[in-house]
């Protein structure tokens, strides 16, 4: 594993893990390995909006953007964002100050850049952000930044692509798209800083 990809899988790994003890220390868990039960029951039951509202009490803007990232994803046990968008609209609205908006929506779109292609693809279909047609070029067109970024090798971009494909599922056009972008994205780059093995197996990938 190169160094950049060590440094990929600590940054995330990082961010799981605190957000672990961030819901140990909200949750009061026991020790028991039941903290999944106790998020549940604190707030499972509680509206999209009454969630963000209560971790906006308990935890830091740039903790709240996670949790309600990985709420979205299905990523804690027991607990659901439904509606990405208005859960992210909700704490906009409400942070007082500036710097508190800031952290958050800094957060948001750090968080969201280091995810996988799939989580990514999924994240910004619930924001809604983007037109359907224009969101498979788009996720190509970025996706050669998050490889220079990550220090990703061949393989991993490999996997990350089939992965990506198997999620697109029957939306065959969304796949094809983000192929498009990433072979513009390539040829763009080519002969400047990007890594020249991925360029040579990726120019005319399929």
């Amino acid at each position: 594993m190169s160094g950049m990809t060590v440094k990929r899988a600590g940054r995330l790994s990082g961010r799981f893990f605190g957000m672990s003890l961030i819901m140990c220390g909200l949750f009061a868990c026991n020790g028991k390995g039941n903290e999944g039960e106790n998020v549940a029951s604190a707030v499972g039951h509680l509206s999209d909006s009454r969630k963000v509202a209560y971790m906006m009490e308990h935890a830091t803007p740039d903790s709240v953007a996670r949790f309600i990232c990985e709420a979205s994803l299905g990523h804690i046990e027991g607990v659901r964002i439904d509606t990405l968008a208005n859960a992210t609209l909700y704490a906009y609205e409400n942070y007082k100050s500036e710097s508190d908006m800031q952290t958050f929506s800094s957060e948001m779109d750090d968080y969201v850049s280091h995810l996988s292609l799939e989580n990514r693809m999924k994240i910004m279909t619930m924001l809604g952000e983007v037109d359907a047609q224009a969101l498979g070029y788009q996720l190509g067109l970025e996706y050669v930044d998050h490889i220079r970024l990550d220090g990703m090798k061949p393989a991993e971009v490999k996997r990350e692509i089939e992965a990506f494909k198997q999620a697109c599922a029957s939306d065959t056009m969304m796949y094809h798209r983000f192929i498009t972008g990433f072979r513009v994205a390539l040829n763009i780059d080519k002969g400047k800083d990007l890594p020249e093995d991925i360029y040579n197996q990726f120019k005319s990938y399929e």
